[in-house]
C-alpha cells in the first residue's frame, strides 16, 4: 500500500524488497493467505516490470526461471478465489486482476525469449496450459451471464492480452522447428514440439470460443478526434492456428490434432456470433476443419450431413453465401462434399470462379455486338467466329442496339446508353426468348407428339412463364432450319455468357437436356423419373402404360396405346407433319415389331431413351460446344460436382415468381425518396395490383431482364433495385438498367403514376423508357 505510483513499484523491484514475500511460495508450510498474497504482489510488480516497456533486459532476478515456476505453481489462486455470485460490477473489478495474471506470463516469457545470454531457455508450454485454460474457462463463464453489463474496454482488454499471450507461445513453439542439431536430436525436437503444438492448438480454440466481440471499435475509438480504429489487437492471427497445425502433420500416427469435440463446441459457439465474427474466427480456425470434417466423409457421400457437422454447416454458408468472401482455400475442400454447402453458397463459389476467370481476358480488346432490337442475333454468329471450330471466346463482350431510324444523313443511330451490364442483360434475354420461339425448341406440354390434338403445330403458349423447353427432335432441326447446328452453338455461347456474367436467361430447360450439356451421368432407372420433369402427361401415360392398370377398364394394351396417342409398335414419328420428318424407328426392325405385354418396358425404355437422350444428342454436342467456347471445362466441371441438375436450372434461369414483398424489402431510394415517399408508396400499391405479366415487363424495363435471381432480388447484380426521385412532373419514368434504376417523377396522384408507368413499360420497351 505503500508503494502507490508506478516509479515506487519499480523501486521496491530494483532493491529486492519482493523476495521475503515470495517466499512463501517455496515454503510448504506457509498459510494460503500467505501464498494469495505473495501470488498478487508478483504480478502488481510484473506490471511495473513489463518487458513491453522495458527493452534493456533489467530485473533478471525478478524473472527467475524458479521464482516465476514457484509463482506459476499457486498463480490459480487469481480466479479460483472468485465467488460465484459476484456481480457485474465486482466481476468488472475482478477482470484487471486476471489480465494482469496473463501479462505476467507473457513477461516471463518474452523476457528469457529476448535474453541474450538464455541460448539455452526451455518452456513447456504444458506447464502454464493448465493456469491459462482456467483463466479462459473464468473469462468464459462470467462474461456469458455478465459480460454485457460491463464496459466494452474491461471486457475487451482481457481478450487482447490473451491473443497477446497466444502470438508470444505460438512463435516460441514453432522456432523449435527452426533449431536443427544432429538427425537425432532434430527427430526428438520435432516431436516434442509437435506435442506442445498440439497443446497450444487446443488453447487457440478455446480463445476463439469465447464470445467477446472483436469486430468492433475500441472504447477509447470513440473519444473526439481519436478517429476510427479497429480492434486488431483482439484478433488472432490467421497463419497461427495454420503453422500450428502444419508442423504437426510430421509425425506419422493418424492421431487428431484437435480434440473433435473442441471443434464440434467452437462452430456450436460461431453459429451464434455475428457474421463478422464468424468470418475472423472461421479463417483463424480453416486450417482444421478438412481433417475433421473428413472422419465423416462416408456419411457426407451419401448426403447425410451428420450432427457433428450441423453447427459447421450453418457458419460455413452464413460466411460463404457473399462471393466477396470466396477466396479461402478451405471452400475448396469442403466442396468435395456439396451435401455441406447451400444453394446460395455453391451460387456464390461459381460466381467467384467466373470473376476470377473474367478478370484474366479483361485486357483484350472486347467483342462489340452492334443488333437491331428487333433482330437480336443479326451477324452474331461472323462476330463471334463460330466458324472456327477451336475458337475460345476470352475477352469482354459489350453490346450495341441499332435504333432502326435513322438521322438526316441516312445513318441508321445507336440506342442512347453505353453497354455497362445492362445493355448485354437485355441482349442475352431477347436472344434466348428468340431460342424458344424457334422451331429448333419445343414445350413438351403444348407440342409434343404425343398430344392429341396439336397436329396444326402451332404452339399456343411460346414464351409464358413456367414453361419447359427441350430441343426439337434432330429430324425436325435439319427439317426446319439448314444452319440448326450453328444455332444450338450460339444459344451455348449465349447461356455461357449469361453463366460468366453472373446473369439468367428467360428459358427454364428441361432437365433431361441440362444433365447432357453438363455432362451428369443419366442411367435407365433415372429416365422415368426424370421425364416427370419433362413432360408430366407422357410421364402419366407411360405409367399407365407400365403398371396395366388399362386392364381394369377392359382394354387391351393396343387399346391403351391409341388412347394415349402413343405408337404400337417400336417406332416414333417425332413430328406433327409425318409427311415431312419419317419415323424412327426404336430398334432394327421396329416397323414390324409390336409393342406387347411381353416387351412393353423395352419399348418404354427405348422409347425415353430416344425422347430424352439419343433424340436430342448431337443438339446437346453442339450446345456445349457453344458453352466451352465462352466458358472453361473446368468451370462447367465444377459446376457439375457441386450443383444438382434442379440448382444448376435455377442458377442460370432464375426464378418465375415475382414476389413484391421481397422486392420492396431489397429496394433503395435515392434524391430524397423514402420508402414513405407519397410516389414511392403509389408505386408499390401499382405493383401489387398488376398481373405477373405486367410484373415481369417492369422488371424488364428496369433492369433488361425479366427473371428474379436465384435466392430472390437481393441477389440483382450489380446493384439493388434502385428508385430515383426526378423533380418534375411532365415526363414518363425512365429505367437505367446496367443500375437497376427507374427515374420515378413526383406525379401527383396514384392514377397518374399507374397511367404513367403502364405507357412507359408498353411503349418504350427496352429502350431505357426514352423511346
Amino acid at each position: 500500500g505503500y508503494a502507490a505510483s508506478s516509479r515506487d513499484r519499480c523501486r521496491l523491484v530494483a532493491i529486492g524488497a519482493w523476495r521475503p514475500a515470495m517466499a512463501a511460495l517455496s515454503d510448504r508450510w506457509s498459510c494460503v493467505a500467505d501464498r494469495a498474497f505473495a501470488v498478487r504482489l508478483y504480478y502488481y510488480l510484473a506490471e511495473h516490470v513489463s518487458y513491453y516497456d522495458d527493452f534493456s533486459g533489467c530485473h533478471r532476478d525478478f524473472w527467475d526461471e524458479k521464482v516465476f515456476m514457484s509463482w506459476l505453481t499457486y498463480a490459480d489462486i487469481a480466479y479460483k478465489e472468485i465467488p460465484a455470485d459476484i456481480d457485474a460490477d465486482q466481476w468488472e473489478l475482478m477482470c484487471p486482476e486476471l489480465e494482469l495474471v496473463l501479462k505476467t506470463v507473457g513477461c516471463f516469457m518474452i523476457f528469457w525469449i529476448n535474453e541474450k545470454t538464455s541460448l539455452n531457455f526451455s518452456m513447456d508450454v504444458a506447464q502454464v496450459l493448465p493456469l491459462l485454460t482456467g483463466v479462459i474457462d473464468t473469462v468464459a463463464r462470467f462474461d456469458s451471464a455478465l459480460g454485457r453489463e460491463i464496459s466494452s474496454k474491461t471486457r475487451g482488454d482481457i481478450l487482447e492480452e490473451l491473443v497477446r499471450l497466444s502470438g508470444v507461445l505460438t512463435q516460441y513453439v514453432l522456432n523449435k522447428y527452426e533449431e536443427h542439431d544432429s538427425v537425432t536430436t532434430c527427430r526428438r525436437r520435432t516431436q516434442e514440439a509437435k506435442r506442445q503444438s498440439s497443446l497450444l492448438l487446443n488453447f487457440l480454440v478455446r480463445v476463439l470460443m469465447l464470445e467477446i466481440p472483436t469486430c468492433v471499435q475500441k472504447a477509447e475509438a470513440a473519444a473526439p478526434g481519436s478517429g476510427a480504429m479497429p480492434v486488431d489487437e483482439r484478433q488472432m492471427d490467421s497463419e497461427w492456428i495454420e503453422g500450428l497445425h502444419e508442423h504437426c502433420q510430421v509425425a506419422s500416427d493418424d492421431e487428431s490434432v484437435v480434440d473433435a469435440a473442441v471443434i464440434t463446441s467452437l462452430f456450436g459457439t460461431l453459429a451464434r456470433m455475428p457474421l463478422e465474427e464468424q468470418k475472423y474466427r472461421l479463417e483463424c480456425a480453416s486450417p482444421l476443419v478438412p481433417p475433421f470434417v473428413a472422419t465423416f466423409a462416408e456419411q457426407l457421400r451419401q448426403n447425410v450431413v451428420p450432427p457433428e457437422l450441423a453447427d459447421l454447416k450453418i457458419v460455413i454458408n452464413a460466411v460463404f453465401q457473399d462471393e466477396s468472401s470466396v477466396t479461402s482455400d478451405l471452400l475448396e475442400e469442403i466442396s468435395f462434399y456439396p451435401c455441406l454447402l447451400d444453394f446460395a453458397t455453391k451460387r456464390a463459389t461459381i460466381h467467384a470462379v467466373c470473376e476470377r476467370q473474367k478478370l484474366q481476358g479483361s485486357s483484350g480488346e472486347p467483342i462489340r455486338l452492334v443488333v437491331p432490337r428487333d433482330n437480336v442475333l443479326d451477324g452474331v454468329c461472323t462476330s463471334l467466329n463460330l466458324q472456327n471450330q477451336s475458337a475460345r471466346i476470352e475477352v469482354p463482350l459489350e453490346i450495341e442496339f441499332r435504333s432502326g431510324y435513322a438521322d438526316d444523313t441516312g445513318n441508321e443511330l445507336v440506342d442512347e446508353g453505353e453497354d455497362q451490364g445492362g445493355l448485354r442483360r437485355q441482349w442475352i434475354d431477347r436472344a434466348s426468348r428468340y431460342f424458344i420461339s424457334s422451331d429448333l425448341f419445343l414445350s413438351p406440354s403444348e407440342d409434343a407428339a404425343h398430344l392429341e390434338g396439336a397436329s396444326n403445330g402451332v404452339p399456343t403458349n411460346r414464351g409464358a412463364r413456367g414453361v419447359i423447353y427441350v430441343p426439337s427432335p434432330e429430324t425436325v432441326c435439319r427439317c426446319v432450319q439448314d444452319d440448326w447446328e450453328e444455332q444450338f452453338e450460339l444459344f451455348g455461347c449465349i447461356l455461357g455468357f449469361a453463366i460468366l456474367y453472373k446473369e439468367t436467361v428467360p428459358v427454364h430447360f428441361g432437365h433431361n437436356f441440362l444433365r447432357s450439356v453438363f455432362g451428369l451421368k443419366t442411367d435407365a432407372q433415372d429416365l422415368l423419373p426424370l421425364l416427370e420433369s419433362v413432360d408430366k402427361t407422357l410421364h402419366t401415360k407411360l405409367k399407365y402404360i407400365l403398371d396395366g392398370s388399362y386392364r381394369q377398364l377392359g382394354d387391351s394394351l393396343e387399346d391403351a396405346l391409341e388412347q394415349c396417342n402413343l405408337p404400337k409398335v417400336f417406332a416414333v414419328n417425332e413430328s406433327h407433319c409425318p409427311e415431312l420428318v419419317q419415323s424412327i424407328e426404336l430398334k432394327t426392325g421396329g416397323e414390324q415389331l409390336a409393342v406387347t405385354e411381353q416387351n412393353k418396358e423395352d419399348f418404354v425404355l427405348l422409347f425415353l431413351d430416344r425422347l430424352l437422350i439419343s433424340g436430342i444428342s448431337r443438339q446437346v454436342e453442339c450446345f456445349r460446344r457453344g458453352l466451352l467456347r465462352v466458358v472453361p471445362d473446368q468451370i462447367v466441371q465444377r459446376i457439375a460436382e457441386l450443383m444438382s441438375v434442379k440448382e444448376i436450372e435455377l442458377m442460370v434461369c432464375g426464378s418465375e415468381e415475382i414476389d413484391v414483398e421481397d422486392w420492396e424489402k431489397h429496394t433503395q431510394y435515392e434524391n430524397g425518396y423514402t420508402p414513405e415517399s407519397p410516389p414511392v408508396r403509389w408505386f408499390w400499391e401499382v405493383i401489387s395490383s398488376m398481373t405477373v405479366e405486367q410484373r415481369a415487363a417492369l422488371l424488364s424495363f428496369a433492369t433488361g431482364s425479366s427473371q428474379v435471381p436465384s435466392g430472390g432480388f437481393r441477389f440483382l447484380q450489380p446493384e439493388l433495385f434502385t428508385i430515383q426521385r426526378v423533380a418534375v412532373t411532365d415526363r414518363y419514368p425512365e429505367a437505367h438498367t446496367c443500375a437497376n434504376t427507374i427515374d420515378l417523377p413526383i406525379y401527383s396522384s396514384r392514377e397518374e403514376l399507374e397511367r404513367r408507368l403502364h405507357f412507359a413499360i408498353r411503349e418504350a420497351g427496352d429502350a431505357f423508357g426514352r423511346r
